[in-house]
């Protein structure tokens, strides 16, 4: 819950810089627009809703890791809301582990928060279709033919918790197992898998009761947001294929063939694979969330957007009596314009601050948030990444293959956009590591000679 008051002391400050996604209308919301390319992402992803005369569309949503999106899908959400959709939210790290997920995991996730979310939106499906939906799961995912014993058992199991339907417990079950337990998982898996027809077509049976009850009250149609998706850590599974291809690609017209709107979000990586035209050919419509740019491709500091990184703390603080003019300075440019790099940053200044009043963060107290930050990113940056950095850093721009994909996920480098041409960046902490500023020399002296 937020308040007017803008924070003072150093212990307001820290909590109020809890880098946690904004609600819709939150008073501390900045946009952002302008000075991240000028696309409004959430006008873009509206637009493909409702101007379709299709009941059914799929688009991504993509960015680095805690630039904004979620903020961004909550704006979406109650856009949709106020246009006459329901809409299904959910955090797919709530329901699976992202850690670890293939595409059936993410089906089944979004079968049992479209079951939970039509309850939620007062939709009562029939008896007939849920015990179908249940007897199905039952018999292909634990092999139970008897459904009255296999009720009983999942009774006993969720008897002393808050009593709910019986198809919620099963479908609570199986992403429970698919969450935290690894040979569940892969048996789950292994049984789903020549089954995925079937299941897309239970999700469908219950998606299309709902939204046929649902346009019957009035409602335009039903959205399912899909987020965090983007937080799939990358991983290699040969030269030429990872798992962000194998969910979204090889994968990626079971995602989309449920039968209303969707929006996954995506991890940027995927983006930079050999493979991103079959990626944009099954979902044509991908939007981008680019980092606020604080400079110019040319390194010259971009005062529209630092003045944005300072507007999006003084909604929260007030900046004459905490910070020192020169100390908030340094703390917008060394974010790199990521906002949770920002919050982050201003909750270690915090700890490192005089304490005194007035302006108890001053130069001394950033720059050991600074060092700090960096060191934890020369703990993250292999060794063999610096050369690249450095070409990075000269070029502005990133390659595709699996080391850029790496550094685009992990926060290494940064995406940024000019009109409608993306460029990158290498994040200043790392910039300020001994093995990048090596690579940089080695890499003039090369171009040099």
């Amino acid at each position: 819950m937020t308040t007017s008051r803008l924070a003072t002391s150093l212990k307001e400050v820290f909590n109020t810089a809890n880098p946690i996604p904004l609600q819709s209308g939150d008073p501390r919301y900045v946009d952002c627009t302008a000075v991240r390319g000028n696309e409004d992402a959430v006008t873009l992803l509206f637009n493909a809703i409702h101007w379709s005369d299709q009941p059914a569309t799929a688009q991504l949503f993509t960015g680095h890791r805690g630039c904004g999106k979620s903020t961004e899908l909550f704006r979406l959400q109650k856009r949709l809301e106020d246009a006459g959709y329901a809409v299904i939210y959910f955090g797919a790290d709530e329901a699976i582990d992202v850690e670890d997920v293939i595409y059936s995991d993410v089906l089944v996730a979004i079968a049992q928060q479209v079951y939970r979310g039509l309850r939620d939106l007062g939709v009562e499906l029939d008896d007939e279709l849920l015990e179908d939906v249940f007897k199905w799961f039952a018999e292909v995912v634990y092999e139970k033919a008897n459904t009255r014993e296999f009720q009983a058992e999942l009774a006993a199991e969720f008897s002393l918790g808050p009593k709910i339907p019986l198809l919620a417990q099963l479908l609570a079950k199986i992403t429970g197992q698919l969450r935290t337990g690894v040979e569940s998982r892969q048996q789950i898996r292994t049984r789903l898998d020549p089954q995925i027809a079937h299941l897309i077509e239970r999700i469908n049976l219950l998606i299309m009761r709902g939204v046929g009850t649902l346009r019957r009250q009035g409602k335009a149609g039903l959205v399912i947001i899909v987020d965090n998706l983007d937080r799939i850590p990358f991983r290699k599974l040969d030269t030429e294929r990872s798992n962000h291809d194998a969910l979204y690609i090889e994968h990626g017209e079971a995602l989309r063939s449920l039968r209303c709107h969707l929006v996954y979000t995506v991890p940027i990586a995927s983006l930079y694979s050999k493979n991103v035209k079959m990626l944009t050919g099954l979902f044509p419509d991908c939007r981008v969330l680019p980092m606020i740019k604080t400079h110019t491709p040319d390194n010259r500091p971009w005062p529209d957007g630092l003045a944005t990184l300072r507007r999006i703390l003084a909604e929260r603080i007030e900046l004459d009596k905490v910070f020192e003019e020169s100390a908030l300075e340094m703390l917008c440019a060394e974010s790199g314009g990521h906002p949770r790099i920002l919050m982050t940053l201003v909750r270690y200044a915090c700890e490192y601050a005089a304490h005194r009043d007035p302006k108890p963060i001053d130069v001394h107290a950033v720059e050991r948030a600074i060092s700090r930050f960096a060191s934890e990113y020369s703990r993250s940056v292999p060794e063999e990444y610096f050369p690249l950095l450095a070409k990075v850093y000269r070029a502005k721009q990133c390659d595709n293959d699996a080391a850029y994909r790496d550094m685009l996920h992990n926060l290494i480098v940064l995406e940024y956009m000019n009109g409608l041409e993306p460029w990158h960046d290498v994040h200043p902490s790392v910039q300020r590591l001994a093995k990048f500023q090596a690579a940089l020399r080695a890499l003039e002296t090369e171009n040099d000679g």
